[in-house]
Formats: C-alpha cells, structure tokens, sequence
C-alpha cells in the first residue's frame, strides 16, 4: 500500500488485514500486536497471474455477499502458484 523510510505498509490480499514491516527487522506489527511473518520474497508475478491477484484483492476488499467470495478456477491457479513462485524465488 505505502512505503516510508521506515516502515512497509501492507494489506493480506485474502483476509484484508493491514500489516506494518519494519523496513529493519523484517518483522510485521498488526495493530499492537507483532505477527509472525517476514517478507521472504519481492520476485515480480507475470503480468496475467499479478492482474488475478489484483482481481483477488478487490474482490475480498469490496464485497459484501459471503457466497460470491468464492474463488473461480482463474483465482485458485493464480493463488496456487504465488505459494509456488514465491517459495521458489525467496530473499
């Protein structure tokens, strides 16, 4: 979402959640609380799995109706393969 000196802040593409990384440590803060997670990648999606997330992430920030949540078949391969890419292409 934001970049600062010192701080990453960022937004889960499925739970909406915001995040702030310290730019530092690695380490995420969500709210008063630390989370467990790092940025282990920033490896570039290609162009038509990246417009997918894009896709993901509105549709999770925007909708009100449980049902229409669910994950297409375009949704689920793009998903699967960021756990692929990014694991394949760590820090």
């Amino acid at each position: 979402m934001s970049v600062t000196e010192a701080t990453i802040h960022a937004r889960t593409v499925t739970t909406q959640k915001h995040l702030e990384f310290d730019r530092q440590t690695g380490t995420a803060k969500w709210g008063d609380e630390s989370v467990p997670c790092t940025v282990d990648s920033v490896a570039p999606l290609p162009v038509d799995i990246h417009n997918v997330m894009l896709g993901i992430d509105r549709k999770f920030r925007l909708e009100q109706e449980p049902e229409r949540l669910k994950l297409n078949d375009a949704e689920k391969r793009a998903l699967l393969y960021v756990d692929s890419h990014y694991s394949s292409n760590q820090l």
